[in-house]
């Protein structure tokens, strides 16, 4: 067998040290069909042709790359990649390390081979993989069952385990969720609303580049440490925190029939908001406009934003407008306006991968994160500042559609989202009150910080509540009491192919397709 019993040795390394999956009975298949000695030269050249493609095929099987089926249906996104950006990813993938480690790996093994049987360890190898499962699961199971008897939860005991039946229990109970916005006595709503949708920006991102604690965060009133955008691409975030105001619902049913009270800004309309939607790229990449009016409620919604100055290029050479330009444009247009209170939606994506920024000396958008970063936070500084010097009352809130995965991971490299795990959907989210009349001398107050997971619903039940009992009356209630008892919602992130849940005990555990559940470590 030569050097395929390295092949098998290798990737069972890989599958215990958690960088891909391992279907053992598979890979025991083509190690039989090896293992024999073939004297017929033609014989053995045919059996070698088809073990190639048939090894490579089961090496992309068992990884975590996307499905086959997956790849195609991104085919017409995928090709929107500027050749610039494409070789940026591809030097992503080629670790000078991991070659030289591969090499000096491939001169050890050739060392030893004629002295070392290493059949009968490739055979040990696989044969390893299901026992050592085996009793990993009959472990967890016992643990599980353990937690909650000790808790007084016996029934429960029997599922304790079992993620399917956790995931069809959550689902079953976000689907009776629903949220009514009700309006303060009076009739008008008080206040304008601002919802900052921010693609590729999470906690792990804001960590990676020193930027966790940064100032404008402060100046919020409210802070979510434990918020789950439940998405890791554009299209499904935007069409979530769109649906917000009900329960969170399975991806593939945002492209289904939805509930109309689960439609954030038409239920603002009754309310008596205009609603507007305005975005700082043209929304043709995957049809992310198309979508926002279509399925999120905001038809005829999308305001004019060419008159803004661009500030970079989007990976696919389209302009990306300047933040603060885009917004302060918008505001002075609607404090001109006057009349019925505003509800906006704005999305950004001035910090998305492959972003190209004029006069930064590196190519590499990894780089130029940290300052494309700082400066959207001074751009959002800038807005809040002037929102402030204008008197009028508004809510804003900071929801990021989904990270950047700077980091990356065991199984992704820097900026792959495929895989939606909590380095990716748990984002900085925030909530604002410009307006809220203090004393002169007052000194500024840190946030009210959320430590509970909570997701869009939550964000929204807050809102409702604001709606519902004037924050900016002068016998409001404190926002520290309105979120004494938050919605909560727990961890469950997803996107077309693969789910990630956090189970009882903290753990995060993945789904790809229709695969097994197996530990995410990341």
């Amino acid at each position: 067998m030569s050097y395929w019993n390295l092949y098998f040795l290798v990737k069972v390394g890989l599958y215990f040290t958690g960088y891909i999956g391992f279907n053992w009975w598979l890979n025991l298949l083509l190690w039989l069909a090896l293992l024999p000695p073939i004297g017929h030269p033609l014989v053995r050249r045919t059996r070698a042709v088809l073990a190639w493609p048939a090894a490579i095929a089961l090496l992309y099987y068992d990884s975590y790359l996307p499905t086959l089926e997956r790849v195609l249906s991104q085919l017409k996104a995928l090709a929107g990649f500027s050749a610039d950006y494409w070789l940026e990813l591809a030097g992503r993938l080629v670790s000078p390390a991991a070659l030289v480690v591969a090499i000096a790996g491939l001169f050890l093994y050739a060392a030893l081979a004629r002295r070392v049987r290493f059949a009968t360890f490739a055979l040990a190898g696989i044969l390893s993989v299901p026992l050592v499962a085996a009793i990993q699961e009959r472990k967890a199971e016992e643990n599980a069952a353990g937690t909650l008897a000790s808790q007084g939860d016996g029934s429960q005991a029997a599922n304790a385990a079992d993620p399917d039946a956790l995931l069809q229990k959550f689902y079953a109970g976000e689907a009776q969720k629903r949220l009514q916005f009700t309006p303060a006595a009076g009739g008008t709503p008080p206040f304008d609303i601002i919802l900052l949708h921010v693609c590729s920006l999470s906690w792990d991102d804001m960590e990676f580049v020193g930027q966790r604690n940064h100032p404008l965060l402060q100046r919020f009133d409210a802070l979510f440490t434990n918020f789950n955008s439940a998405a890791s691409y554009s299209g499904p975030a935007s069409l979530r925190v769109l649906h917000g105001s009900c329960g969170q619902t399975p991806h593939k049913k945002l492209y289904e029939g939805i509930d109309p009270q689960c439609y954030v800004f038409p239920n603002l309309e009754k309310l008596g908001y205009q609603t507007a939607g305005l975005l700082n790229h043209d929304g043709v990449y995957e049809e992310f406009a198309h979508t926002l009016e279509q399925r999120g409620g905001l038809a005829g919604k999308l305001q004019r934003n060419q008159d803004a100055p661009v500030h970079m290029q989007n990976f696919d050479g389209s302009p990306i407008y300047n933040d603060h330009a885009l917004l302060s444009q918008w505001w002075k247009k609607r404090s001109t306006q006057g009349g019925a209170p505003v509800a906006l939606y704005y999305n950004t994506i001035s910090l998305h991968d492959g972003n190209r920024v004029p006069g930064m000396s590196s190519r590499s958008s990894l780089d130029t994160y940290k300052p494309r970063l700082v400066q959207l936070m001074a751009d959002f500084d800038k807005f809040i500042s002037e929102l402030e010097s204008a008197g009028r009352p508004v809510v804003v809130m900071l929801v990021p559609e989904h990270g950047a995965s700077l980091r990356g991971d065991k199984i992704q490299i820097s900026g792959m989202r495929e895989i939606p795990g909590p380095r990716i959907t748990l984002v900085p989210a925030a909530v604002k009150l410009v307006g809220m009349k203090k004393a002169p001398d007052a000194a500024p107050t840190a946030p009210v910080v959320v430590n509970q997971p909570m997701s869009y619903l939550g964000l929204f039940t807050l809102l409702g509540d604001l709606l519902a009992d004037n924050p900016f009356a002068p016998t409001a209630r404190p926002l520290a009491e309105r979120l004494q008892a938050p919605e909560t919602t727990p961890f469950v992130s997803e996107n077309a192919d693969v789910i990630v849940v956090r189970n009882a005990a903290g753990k995060y555990l993945m789904k790809s397709g229709n695969g097994e559940w197996i530990p995410y470590t990341y």
